[in-house]
């Protein structure tokens, strides 16, 4: 039985490697784009799109499957796995098939041999060990996290070397195969399982994975969409800064509040018959997830032009303001992760197929009934429509499979924190400009956070008595406060 000790501890480590995964990640984008241009991320990002397309039509669930379980065998897994190669390398056939029509499109014969090379990735990624889903389930992390960070130093490693000595577009690529290639040697040296190929359990999964098939495919193109017409009616350097903003202000959600996310499906599968334990840690989720995404969108969007400058250079500074639109992306992918593993514990995996069928064609009436003139009007109108979306989503699903009073529990925590961060905003909003940049940012972000969090912190401590989520926090952060208290004696 996993215990809320093995849950911590999975987050933790779970937020080690991905903090350590995307440190490195900053430092080679941040050498990248000073060494390649916009056009080779354009150019890159073009053929990723179709990599996307590849990885998320193939996505059956079948992981999802076999962490919402609360028992696992091996019938079950390598059904999962062989399932999960078929479907890969099918698509992935089709897309070195399609390999030459693509660069025909685009008018760029560069593109055919960067989609082949990304075809033999998706075959490779297919050939991981099953052993590695008992890791996961029994959250036995700490070796993952080892041999994922040691494979992402040496995966970095290799990208900037080549980007450093040709100044090609294709450090990127090599850098794209290298990551799957050294990750699926991992598998075999963490959890050593020779694949075998069976259907015992695939009525089970399918039935699962039946409404995550059509949804896969349909969150493909409203995922894409944008970068599909982007990369259809504006110029390769556009293409690139548009993909790379829109990456850069997900890491901070992807190294933070993701790994975070990421243990829970499984802690949750343990309790979740017991109804009214599993609402109030709902409450405490959410909580939790909102309170430490906030401030980091706040600080995205009012310094979106200095960040752009620090991290890349004068070259990007011009498409500075997607950055500050695509850090709702945060918000965004937190509400509809943290909905989606509501609705996948109970199994009510059809909720997420209406939602991607809503969610698509908004976007798509979006697209086509609008004429936009500048990069940034069509970011802020995606932005606004996905963000208006989730909380629709989230509204529906919290309120439908958890009724009425879980979902008015579970939202005036978040208005509170929503308002906390605007006295934030507000607050810092006064300070005079300095000269200086860096100490303008300095001082911004000290008054923003500082406000932010004293302001939350209190409430916390005037509410513990009342609200199950705030009781939770002060009881975690009095203990956190011993034990540094106690280190520091």
């Amino acid at each position: 039985m996993l215990t809320i000790k093995d849950g911590l501890l999975a987050s933790a480590l779970a937020i080690l490697n991905q903090l350590t995964r995307r440190l490195m990640g900053i430092v080679s984008l941040i050498i990248l784009a000073r060494v390649l241009t916009p056009e080779d991320f354009g150019l890159v990002a073009i053929a990723l799109i179709f990599l996307n397309f590849v990885q998320v039509i193939s996505n059956i669930g079948s992981r999802n499957y076999l962490m919402s379980r609360e028992t696992i065998n091996n019938d079950m897994v390598f059904t999962s796995w062989t399932l999960g190669f078929c479907t890969n390398n099918f698509v992935g056939i089709c897309l070195a098939i399609a390999s030459p029509f693509i660069a025909n499109y685009y008018e760029d014969p560069r593109l055919t041999p960067i989609v082949l090379v990304f075809a033999l990735q998706i075959f490779i990624g297919t050939l991981g060990s099953p052993g590695m889903i008992y890791k996961h389930k029994n959250q036995q992390l700490k070796e993952i996290t080892r041999w994922q960070i040691l494979s992402r130093f040496v995966t970095t490693g290799i990208t900037i070397a080549i980007a450093v000595i040709y100044e090609t577009y294709w450090a990127l690529v090599i850098g794209q195969l290298s990551i799957t290639i050294s990750h699926v040697i991992s598998t075999y040296v963490i959890a050593p399982l020779r694949p075998r190929p069976t259907f015992k359990n695939v009525k089970p999964q399918w039935q699962f994975s039946k409404w995550i098939l059509p949804q896969s495919l349909i969150n493909f193109f409203r995922s894409q969409i944008d970068a599909i017409y982007v990369s259809s009616l504006f110029d390769k350097p556009t293409m690139g800064a548009y993909n790379s903003m829109r990456y850069y202000a997900t890491i901070p959600g992807n190294t933070f509040i993701q790994p975070i996310l990421s243990p829970t499906l499984a802690q949750f599968s343990q309790f979740k018959n017991n109804l009214e334990y599993y609402k109030k840690q709902v409450q405490v989720a959410f909580f939790g997830i909102f309170a430490l995404s906030s401030p980091i969108v706040l600080l995205m969007t009012a310094q979106s032009e200095y960040l752009v400058q620090l991290m890349l250079g004068d070259k990007w500074v011009e498409y500075s303001q997607l950055l500050g639109i695509f850090s709702f992306f945060t918000l965004i992918s937190v509400i509809n992760n943290a909905v989606s593993q509501i609705t996948m514990l109970k199994d009510n995996t059809k909720y997420l197929l209406f939602y991607s069928i809503i969610a698509t064609l908004s976007n798509v009436v979006l697209f086509f009934a609008i004429d936009f003139s500048t990069i940034f009007q069509l970011a802020a109108y995606k932005i606004g429509l996905d963000l208006v979306l989730s909380f629709v989503f989230f509204i529906a699903i919290v309120g439908i499979l958890l009724g009425a009073k879980t979902l008015l529990n579970v939202s005036y925590p978040i208005i509170i924190v929503f308002i906390c961060i605007f006295v934030g905003y507000f607050t810092a909003s006064l300070l005079p400009q300095f000269t200086n940049d860096t100490l303008y940012f300095f001082a911004y972000c000290s008054v923003a956070m500082t406000t932010y969090f004293v302001l939350l912190l209190f409430i916390v401590w005037l509410f513990k008595d009342k609200v199950h989520c705030y009781q939770y926090a002060f009881r975690m952060l009095t203990k956190s406060a011993k034990i540094v208290s106690t280190k520091l004696r």
